[in-house]
Order: structure tokens, then sequence, then C-alpha cells
């Protein structure tokens, strides 16, 4: 090409941030080739700034979205009108974004919106239930209509898409670029001490909107139950920044918190990844760590009642329990009294690829991109 291939990248939240690094390293690195930049809502203010300086990653177009108490629809629609005028501006070969978030999804609208190809990172995840998780699916299935290229993170996704009539040779299995973050993350030195030998160690984190607030009770409530009966584990509950999942936390744990419960600050990703690692057993309704878990071997219990990533459960290392008090008790006891079932649950596997989806990515978007210089790519 007479030029280098233009590529705008959106990211807002945290996750975004992760799950972006090692596409946008891959494009830096090939600065001859590719004209990249990034763009950040900064949907998420202080997360994402944390996230950003881990990954020594420069924004070259911010917007402060963040507001008190905003909705979901303000922010697209303000996300949806700036990045509309960036597309505007550079008249990028391709916006990139990544997996099913507000800005994502209102980014993804403005480059189609602009005519510009809409390349989605992490593409097909589905539970084929708009209110679980909300307002993530509905945002990934507008992408999968609207997006170019869709690079899925495992087969299951890939099929996903292609059962909703995307054409095969728009998708592309890459694996998910979150393990090529967790891989980066783990080949850095121990910043905090191991646990001691023998102590078993359970984390925990929810933030689900839909869980909200009768299931953040209900877990944190057996959280508190399974504490007194095994004083011997320890609980480390990483709180959330949501304002509605820290008055929870403060109406069901505060005061009488159990000795051997913590509740933590939400921490960097490294320490994070270590923390996951040096965990016995894993309780949360994060996406990402659903992903990280199988790749560390812990055995993973959801909290919620629908989950887009199927493969752990088919693998047998994890278990959709919900957010039934009782069924999570059960479910926890079960892993730390059954060596047998833990043992079973303890495995690890790769269903999320090698960590190197970034690269795989880049190759893909190059050539592509390249392939169709002087045609029109649109429909």
């Amino acid at each position: 090409m007479a030029r280098r291939i233009r590529v705008v990248t959106f990211l807002g939240t945290r996750p975004e941030v992760i799950k972006m690094y090692s596409p946008i390293r891959a494009l830096r690195d090939r600065d001859s080739i590719f004209e990249t930049t990034v763009c950040s809502s900064g949907q998420h203010s202080e997360l994402l700034s944390d996230a950003l300086t881990t990954f020594g990653m420069s924004v070259d177009y911010q917007l402060s979205v963040m507001r008190k108490d905003q909705r979901p629809a303000e922010v697209a629609w303000r996300v949806a009108q700036w990045a509309a005028d960036i597309c505007d501006q550079l008249r990028p070969d391709v916006v990139m974004v990544q997996g099913d978030t507000t800005t994502t999804m209102a980014a993804g609208v403005a480059g189609f919106h602009s005519s510009t190809r809409v390349a989605h990172v992490e593409a097909g995840l589905r539970t084929y239930d708009n209110s679980a998780p909300w307002p993530e699916e509905g945002h990934r299935r507008i992408l999968g209509a609207i997006a170019d290229l869709h690079f899925a993170p495992s087969e299951m996704a890939a099929a996903n898409l292609v059962r909703e009539g995307v054409a095969p040779d728009r998708i592309f299995l890459t694996g998910n670029t979150g393990i090529d973050a967790l891989h980066w993350a783990l080949s850095h030195p121990r910043q905090t001490a191991a646990p001691p030998e023998g102590q078993r160690r359970i984390v925990i984190t929810t933030h689900r909107r839909e869980s909200i607030p009768d299931g953040i009770r209900s877990i944190f409530d057996a959280v508190r139950q399974l504490a007194s009966l095994y004083p011997d584990v320890q609980f480390q509950l990483v709180s959330h920044p949501s304002p509605r999942v820290m008055r929870m936390l403060q109406q069901t744990l505060n005061g009488t918190r159990p000795r051997n419960v913590e509740v933590l600050a939400p921490c960097s990703y490294i320490p994070f990844m270590r923390m996951l690692a040096d965990s016995y057993v894993i309780v949360t309704d994060s996406g990402g760590i659903q992903e990280e878990a199988p790749a560390l071997g812990k055995p993973l219990l959801v909290v919620n009642r629908r989950t887009a990533r199927e493969e752990p459960l088919r693998a047998g290392t994890s278990n959709l329990v919900g957010t039934d008090q009782d069924d999570i008790v059960a479910a926890v006891a079960a892993l730390l009294e059954d060596p047998v079932h833990y043992a079973r649950m303890a495995t690890r596997h790769d269903p999320y690829g090698d960590g190197v989806a970034g690269e795989r990515i880049v190759k893909i978007l190059g050539d592509v991109i390249a392939s169709s210089a002087g045609t029109e790519f649109r429909r």
C-alpha cells in the first residue's frame, strides 16, 4: 500500500485495556505498516487510569465521559458522537474495538456509520438472553451484526457467529487476548508474599448489575456463612468501585465481619493475577476471570444465572452455581471437603488460546486490509 494502514482503537474500561494491550502492542511494534491511534472514553476513570499505567499504554484521544450515577444510554450517546468525530477527522482504514462495553458498542456503531471497517476483538460470545448480562449481551449482538472482521476467542464463539449468518470468511479464530495479558503479568517478579504453606484462600469478586441487590446480598451472606463454617480458610473478597455494590458490601459485612474474611480494595492487574494464581478456589461473576481461571488450573464457581464462557463448564473445571446462598455454600463446601472433586476441577487447560492472540489478530488485520486495497470493502 502507498501509505500505512490506519487503525483507530477505542477503549474505556479496565478490561478493555487488559485485552487490547497485546494487539495494540503488536500494532505499534509494526509502525512501518500500521499507523495506530488509541482513544480512551474514560468510562471507568480510576480503574482505567491504573490499567493504562500498568501496561505503559499511551492514549492519543481522551473523552472524560465518567459522570456520577451515569446511565449506560448517556455514555453511549456521548461516546458515539465523539468516536464519529474522530473517524471523520482521521478517516481510518479500520476501527478496532474489544468485548461488550458501552464504549465498545458505541464506537463500533460510530465506525459503521462512518463507513469504516469495524474489527471486533472477542467476537461471538453469547448467552442469548439480553437481560444477562445486561447491557453487554445486547452490545455483543449489535457488534455481531455490523462488524466486518470478527476475532473469535474460541471455537464455540466462532460457531455462534456462523449460526447467526456471519460469513465464515469474516470470522477468525484467534484465542483470547486476555490470556496474552495473563502470561505477561505472570512473567513479572512476585510483588507480594506467597500464602503460608497449607493455607487455603478463596477469592471472591462480584459486580453484575443484574445481581443487584438480591443476588449480591446473597453472595455476601454466603461468604459470611462459609467463613463461620471453615475458620481455617481465608476468604479474600475483592470489592468493586460501583457505589451500589459498595453499599451492599457495607450493609452485609460492615461491623461484624468474620476474622477470616478480608475485604480488599480493587488492586492493580499484576498483583491481582498473582492473587488468583495463589488461590485455592475462585468465586466470581467476572467474564475475564472465567477465562483466566482455567489457564491457572483453579476451580471456578460462577455466581450468575448465565455465562457466555461455556468452555470451562464443558471441561468440568467450572460450575454455574447462580446467586442462591445455599447453592453457593454447598458448591464451595464440596470443593473444600472432597479432594477427588477438587482434583477434577483443579485441572489446567487452555480453552482460550496460547497467549499470542494479539499477534495473530494484527497479522490477519494486515493481510485482510492489504488484500482489499483499491476495492470497496463494504457490501
